[in-house]
């Protein structure tokens, strides 16, 4: 037997066959779930946040229950690998670490860093050609031909046109606003180079229409100073952007990416 126990084989059956009992006894022996003050802390002040008072010490015992509970359903999920291929889970993870990309101290921003961020994205600042009209509805084309040609033998307009949930006048509307309120497409069918006259029939989703364009607002750039605060939020917004790309791309630098 003594011979037996000095063969290098048998001790190497013995102590693999000890790690595999010890491994057995621990594998399912998950980590200690342990209440950390910082736990407490964090449970009394959401409640304080919501209720507008701190919790008892029986709402703050029933709050950190809670706790436990949760957490311990969470690694347990986690462990089952209920994380995986969930999409609401993955975009919510993503969203987290763009914050966490996004969260870098944004410089403080001198007076010429912003006139120089206003002068590069000058178009977000600027004024799109706004117009200024009156207008008549008519359901059937031939409606509104038969009012222009009243008008022009000189009916007052304001006794034509027919009821609509539409406005009679409209004040510095853009080509958006106008696409929006009448259909997309019919800004581009104003001419805007016919000032104080009734043109038309316009088709529009709501029928046919007759224009009278009094004003036109030529595209402006919003001085810097009224438009400073937004572009203080502009270059923040930038500069968090940045911020997330950076980390992104060093990311991907450190990440090994192969197709199948």
């Amino acid at each position: 037997m003594l011979k037996l126990f000095r063969q290098p084989l048998v001790w190497f059956l013995c102590i693999s066959g000890a790690l595999f009992v010890v491994d057995a006894r621990t594998a399912n022996q998950a980590e200690p779930l342990i209440v950390t003050a910082a736990v407490r802390d964090r449970s009394r002040l959401l409640w304080e946040t919501q209720m507008g008072a701190p919790p008892s010490s029986v709402e703050l015992e029933s709050l950190i229950a809670g706790w436990i509970e949760e957490e311990a359903l969470y690694r347990e999920a986690i462990r089952l690998g209920l994380e995986r291929e969930d999409s609401i889970i993955r975009r919510r993870l993503v969203q987290k670490l763009n914050f966490i990309a996004e969260s870098d101290p944004v410089e403080q921003a001198e007076e010429a860093m912003l006139e120089a961020f206003y002068r590069e994205h000058i178009e977000d600042y600027t004024l799109p050609e706004r117009l200024t009209f009156r207008q008549l509805t008519f359901r059937e084309e031939s409606s509104a031909r038969s009012a222009l040609d009243a008008i022009a033998d000189g009916e007052e307009p304001s006794s034509l046109g027919e009821s609509t949930m539409l406005n009679r006048s409209y004040s510095y509307r853009s080509a958006l606003d106008l696409n929006s309120s009448f259909g997309l497409g019919f800004a581009a069918k104003i001419d805007t180079s016919r000032l104080n006259e009734w043109q038309g029939p316009l088709n529009s989703s709501f029928g046919y229409h007759l224009l009278f364009l009094t004003g036109l607002e030529p595209e402006q750039a919003t001085p810097f100073q009224a438009a400073r605060e937004k572009v203080l939020r502009d270059y923040q917004q930038a500069s968090k952007n940045a911020a997330r790309q950076r980390y992104v791309e060093t990311l991907l630098q450190n990440t090994e990416i192969r197709f199948e």
